[in-house]
């Protein structure tokens, strides 16, 4: 049985990579996904979401 996880929380720290690595190191059939962990690339995605804000808000 294959099993997928996503990775939620901190991104400042390796832990999502000891964790992938605990889980091949066992074995185990999971499939490992996460949050953008590029700390500029993470700030910066609301400014490519849905256009331009002002013209909802006016």
């Amino acid at each position: 049985m294959s099993f997928t996880v996503y990775l939620s929380g901190e991104i400042h720290t390796d832990w999502r990579d000891e964790i992938q690595r605990g889980a091949e190191a066992a074995g185990l059939d999971i499939v490992f996904t996460a949050p953008v962990t590029d700390h500029p690339a993470s700030d910066a995605a609301g400014d490519h979401l849905g256009g331009d804000l002002q013209l909802v808000l006016a």
